[in-house]
């Protein structure tokens, strides 16, 4: 069960040099910090197409590595924290299945498989989920800077969960970590999204 861990935290290994740390799992007010100083670069590279970069924050994963360590041992640097933390904090929907008026989504962690029952959001909650999902910034040189907003996926998923499975049973779904809602936001809104296909003229 996601949340389930042992009080003396979670074993972090690294194989060279050989060292251990015992860590806890982020509150989701400390995840939605280390997400806000994401961003990546799009970059105009002509003829109307452009690429776009995550670009990596290893102060922000040692950040939150230091915060959630419980033990006193050998230092991580940022780029052992930064494994750290990517290996803690990994999500990925494996599954997505409609059931009435609901959406069954299914979400792999470390910890084990998650399932979110979601109601479909109205149309409305859809298109203020889109305008403010994403910020854009103007840079030099035909670049721009992008930052994924966390709050608008949060605040979706809030409106339309109704229940989870896989995690302890102390949480509900307001205690659902961000990056879980987000990944279930984003699977969501893609398969309403298929259920109402651009028109076609020739149909």
């Amino acid at each position: 069960m996601y949340g389930d861990i042992p009080a003396e935290g979670i074993a972090i290994r690294v194989p060279n040099p050989p060292k251990t740390a015992l860590v806890r799992l982020p509150t989701n007010q400390e995840m939605l910090e280390r997400l806000d100083r994401q961003k990546s670069i799009r970059r105009t590279i002509g003829r109307r197409k452009s690429q776009t970069e995550f670009v990596p924050n290893e102060k922000a994963d040692l950040d939150l590595f230091v915060k959630i360590r419980l033990d006193k041992g050998a230092e991580f640097d940022e780029y052992e924290a930064a494994n750290a933390i990517s290996k803690l904090t990994y999500c990925e929907v494996t599954g997505c299945q409609r059931a009435g008026d609901e959406y069954r989504i299914t979400v792999k962690t470390p910890f084990g498989a998650t399932i979110h029952s979601v109601e479909i959001p109205t149309q409305r909650d859809i298109t203020f989920y889109r305008r403010a999902v994403m910020s854009a910034t103007d840079l030099p040189h035909g670049q721009e800077e992008l930052r994924y907003r966390m709050e608008p996926a949060v605040a979706l998923y809030d409106s339309v969960a109704s229940k989870i499975e896989g995690y302890a049973a102390s949480f509900k779904p307001a205690d659902v970590p961000p990056h879980h809602k987000s990944a279930v936001v984003l699977e969501l809104v893609q398969a309403i999204d298929e259920l109402d296909p651009a028109l076609d003229p020739n149909s």
